[in-house]
């Protein structure tokens, strides 16, 4: 047992001799020396660089700016009651329907009152004849008065001349105050017609009718029927920047993003010489049957500058640094990127006008 635990023991001395030996043995051998002088450096090509390239050509540059617009009736019309506390006893529209100028929308109760109406022009009628027929019996009567005078026939009656003439006056008086008085009544039963009743202003789409309107109350002045005229097709912009690139009677082109009027179509501006606080543009073309929603938004875009047939690069390619232009060009020798300076002139639409620095055909390092 005891021989068992000596070698064991010798055995673990042993072996702890030997690690110390070979430690001492690798630290004998970089003692003195640089590590430096071990490292091997490696040196590697760096990988090539695949450039897209893109060609100096003759084109257009076109400049433009867009004008965000709202359409809004240009011609339109609000409608109200001009009395409280009467029945709105009918309305004859709905939302979307389409009117003429002169279309009944809808009225108060007691607004149909034509029999009063054709009784009153009656009368009047009737008096004004009678008035007339006064002077025409009056200048008969005393004309035969004086013949029968003249040639002696039947009695004097000329003595009753003026009292057959005053007489004629009262009747006068009495028919000028009836038919006043009818007149009175008549234009009085007429503008209660006309306040009881509402008429399209105008022609076009009934864009709004107040909930449950019939058979509620009237509220002078309250809203309750709106007609927009869609016979033109107007959006604004409050934003005159750019009102001067506008050109009278230049066709457009404007994008509908929403709504039901949602598309691309063709305007002009309208009415330039009335452009104060707002421009207004109308569809000529793209716009038939399309109902837009009031705040429907558009989009017009408009030339701000051109140039024609003249040196081009995509926008990509140029570059800028402290108020200077340049491109970067390869350079066949080494194969790396050169910068080469030029002048730019007019951008837009992507692409920059080269005025000077590259010659047509040139290739130039795009990305």
């Amino acid at each position: 047992m005891n021989q068992l635990k000596l070698r064991t023991k010798k055995l673990r001395i042993c072996m702890l001799a030997a690690g110390v030996a070979m430690t001492a043995a690798l630290s004998g051998c970089t003692e003195g020396k640089d590590p430096e002088e071990n490292r091997v450096i490696v040196e590697q090509e760096a990988p090539e660089v695949d450039y897209k390239l893109a060609t100096v050509v003759r084109g257009d540059v076109i400049r433009t700016a867009d004008i965000r617009c709202t359409y809004s009736q240009y011609n339109g019309e609000d409608l109200s009651f001009p009395v409280s506390g009467k029945l709105v006893s009918k309305v004859y529209v709905k939302d979307g329907d389409s009117v003429t100028k002169g279309t009944l929308l809808a009225e108060l109760s007691g607004g149909s009152r034509e029999d009063e109406i054709e009784r009153l022009e009656y009368q009047i009628a009737r008096n004004q004849y009678l008035l007339e027929q006064i002077d025409v019996d009056e200048y008969y009567e005393i004309s035969r008065r004086w013949l029968n005078k003249t040639y002696g026939k039947g009695w004097d009656e000329t003595g009753g001349i003026e009292q057959y003439q005053q007489n004629n006056e009262y009747k006068r008086e009495d028919y000028r105050d009836a038919i006043a008085l009818d007149q009175q009544q008549l234009k009085q039963i007429r503008q209660e017609v006309r306040q009881s009743k509402l008429y399209a202003g105008i022609s076009g789409t009934v864009s709004i009718v107040k909930d449950r309107l019939e058979g509620s109350t009237s509220v002078m002045d309250e809203v309750v029927i709106r007609v927009k005229d869609n016979s033109e097709r107007f959006f604004a912009s409050y934003d005159l920047t750019d009102s001067e690139y506008v050109k009278d009677g230049e066709q457009l082109n404007m994008v509908v993003v929403g709504g039901p009027g949602k598309g691309t179509y063709t305007v002009e501006p309208y009415q330039m010489s009335g452009w104060t606080d707002r421009m207004f543009f109308t569809i000529v073309e793209g716009g038939e049957g399309i109902v837009f929603n009031t705040g429907d938004n558009g989009t017009v875009t408009i030339v701000i500058d051109e140039r024609e047939n003249v040196l081009t690069l995509p926008l990509d390619a140029v570059h800028s640094a402290d108020d200077k232009w340049y491109v970067y060009v390869m350079n066949n020798e080494t194969g790396a990127r050169d910068v080469k300076w030029i002048e730019v002139g007019l951008r837009g639409g992507g692409v920059a006008e080269i005025v000077s620095g590259l010659e047509e055909g040139e290739k130039v390092i795009l990305k």
